[in-house]
């Protein structure tokens, strides 16, 4: 449309002639010579009136058009704006819940073990029977592990050729002088202290917050590898009447149910220190002398779904989800709280 030319009236301003045109704004000279810009179209339905009435209704309808547009470019924004709240909302809500349903309460225990790979197979990481030739001579000549080390232990008498290998595995079936870890998953108990047995009426050591329901994981560290690299083979609820065996034996006894093995390659995909981290500096990696840590009810639930995930599809895939449920039911944790690991 061509306005160049054309008159309007003005409330009070008064008559004026159109001198300038665009599609963003007008220019109007009035009579007493000053000249008014005013933005296109909306000066026609708010201060300006057309004098030529055919043009003023093709203006009218461009204008309803452009109001129409305005409406609904409102109407979007406005509608962002309240989703934009709501996630906000929600995204308060969702941490005020974890803080509120999950206590960080380091009741669980992890066990730092020697790596075995007695009776290690396809599916299996070992743990099952006395290590190989390699592994023996692994711990005992390059990692320098105590308990392998020592001399009245049949791996180093068989190292030093003191005995012979057959000789090494009748002495295994007589569980005579030997690491607990080369028959861990055949008889599932734990040892937080290593020298009990020796101990003579010794009293078992306190464990802080661990009890019936507490998880239990069993950790490695691979030949040749760091302790960042820690991997999980192993985890178990506590039994019910895991308190007797503990003050009578000295070990923690898994639940005859809810226990679960890990494969070498399933192993791999949990690292200790991804999940049972320090929470007040999560890159600190710190390996103390005992043969345990402690770690949270979080971190727990975290390694827990990982292994669900893993189990996915298998044999073992809802004995995990049974171990996961009854977990979190025995520490009142909701499921749908449980943070990502950092």
């Amino acid at each position: 449309m061509e306005f160049v030319g054309e008159l309007v009236e003005h409330k009070t301003f008064g008559t004026g002639k159109i001198t300038e045109f665009n599609d963003i704004y007008i220019v109007v000279k009035f009579e007493d010579d000053t000249l008014k810009d005013f933005v296109y179209p909306d000066a026609f339905d708010l201060y300006l009136k057309l004098i030529n009435q055919t043009l003023y209704k093709q203006v009218k309808e461009k204008l309803d058009i452009h109001k129409k547009k305005e409406a609904e470019k409102e109407l979007r924004e406005i509608e962002r704006k309240e989703e934009a709240h709501k996630l906000k909302l929600l995204k308060t809500e969702i941490e005020n819940s974890k803080k509120i349903s999950i206590k960080k309460i380091d009741s669980n225990i992890v066990f730092k073990c020697n790596y075995c790979d007695g009776g290690s197979n396809n599916n299996g990481i070992g743990y099952k029977s006395v290590c190989s030739d390699e592994i023996i001579n692994y711990n005992i000549n390059i990692a320098k592990n105590k308990v392998c080390s020592e001399l009245e232990c049949n791996c180093n008498q068989y190292l030093i050729e003191n005995i012979t290998r057959s000789e090494l595995e009748d002495r295994n079936n007589e569980n005579k002088n030997f690491c607990y870890e080369r028959k861990l998953l055949n008889n599932w108990f734990s040892y937080p202290d290593l020298s009990f047995i020796a101990k003579n009426g010794a009293k078992v050591k306190s464990l802080k917050n661990v009890n019936q329901g507490s998880l239990v994981l069993l950790s490695t560290v691979l030949p040749n590898e760091k302790e960042k690299d820690r991997i999980i083979f192993g985890a178990y609820l506590l039994q019910d009447d895991y308190l007797f065996a503990y003050n009578t034996e000295g070990y923690l006894k898994a639940h005859d149910k809810y226990r679960v093995e890990l494969s070498l390659d399933e192993s791999k995909k949990i690292r200790f220190w991804n999940y049972c981290y320090n929470t007040k500096n999560p890159k600190r990696i710190a390996n103390s002398s005992t043969a345990y840590k402690y770690f949270d009810d979080v971190q727990a639930a975290q390694v827990l779904k990982a292994i669900m995930d893993i189990k996915k599809n298998t044999s073992e895939e809802t004995i995990v989800n049974e171990i996961f449920e009854n977990y979190c039911k025995e520490k009142n944790i909701d499921v749908n709280t449980i943070p990502l690991p950092i």
